[in-house]
């Protein structure tokens, strides 16, 4: 990963940039630079750091002008416009506030083809689904306290992977399973009956006309990540990539972190069972 490649990521772990970007892909055209603060303001989820009075707008304009928009310009994820005092979109596919674009994770993705693995590079790419398998069964092997992974299809279950969940429980560690399928639910909570087992809400879980779709997530600790992706042929046919990262300040776990930001710690009320129990009355 070159020095531009590491500075667009550190650039969108930073919550206020996120927020700008996903107000940018909202809008169907260019914001001036108070309506951009406007709405920023407006949709503040703690991020800008702001609070209530007068002055938040200005401070958010002058912090908009001179510290996010030109480094965001930079790396043409926006198009900064200072003679005109206009924002747009950049050449690059931005982010919305709950996951970064899988467009986004495909270009990175693209950078790493042909390298391979070195204990030199930051972000290291896996070739192939049995490559995928065997680094998160090594995730769940080396995990201390927590291991969380999302699988985008039901197609990806292996029973194979079961034994070294098991061990990971039986060692304390917290283990959550999420996937949009039933099916898929159903198969982790009768196989790993401990796990905290829900169906997240994320955007690039649905079906997507735009390439490349992500195929899992895994997580463990917080300080080693796996992002799968398909690489689809012509044909139809499909391969698994995965771009994984080690270390608590390696940029993608950073990313992966941060995107996922406090859903890391609530996942035991988005479980199938917790919202069953819920006392609902018709």
């Amino acid at each position: 990963m070159d020095s531009r490649e590491e500075e667009i990521v550190r650039l969108l772990t930073d919550a206020t940039n996120r927020a700008i970007l996903t107000v940018l892909e909202d809008s169907t055209h260019g914001l001036l630079v108070e309506e951009l603060a406007e709405r920023l303001v407006s949709r503040d989820d703690g991020s800008l750091g702001v609070t209530a009075g007068d002055d938040s707008l200005e401070r958010v304009i002058i912090s908009l002008h001179h510290k996010h928009l030109p480094k965001l310009d930079e790396v043409d994820l926006l198009e900064y416009d200072r003679t005109e005092n206009v924002v747009r979109r950049g050449g690059r596919t931005t982010v919305d506030a709950d996951w970064v674009d899988v467009d986004a994770l495909g270009d990175l993705l693209a950078r790493f083809q042909n390298r391979g693995r070195s204990a030199d590079d930051p972000i290291q790419l896996v070739e192939g689904r049995e490559q995928a398998y065997e680094y998160g069964r090594e995730l769940a092997d080396d995990a201390d306290d927590e291991l969380f992974l999302i699988y985008a299809s039901s197609d990806l279950l292996d029973d194979a992977c079961l034994p070294h969940a098991e061990h990971a429980i039986d060692r304390g560690v917290e283990f959550y399973a999420g996937t949009k399928s039933k099916d898929a639910r159903t198969f982790f909570r009768e196989e790993l009956p401990r796990a905290t087992v829900w169906d997240p809400q994320f955007d690039w879980l649905y079906p997507q006309s735009e390439y490349p779709k992500v195929s899992r997530l895994i997580v463990a600790d917080r300080e080693k990540a796996l992002v799968g992706l398909w690489d689809e042929d012509r044909d139809g046919s499909r391969t698994e990539v995965a771009m994984v990262g080690e270390g608590a300040a390696n940029p993608l776990v950073v990313l992966v972190r941060e995107l996922l930001g406090p859903r890391l710690d609530h996942l035991d009320y988005q479980s199938d069972e917790f919202l069953d129990d819920l006392p609902f009355e018709g």
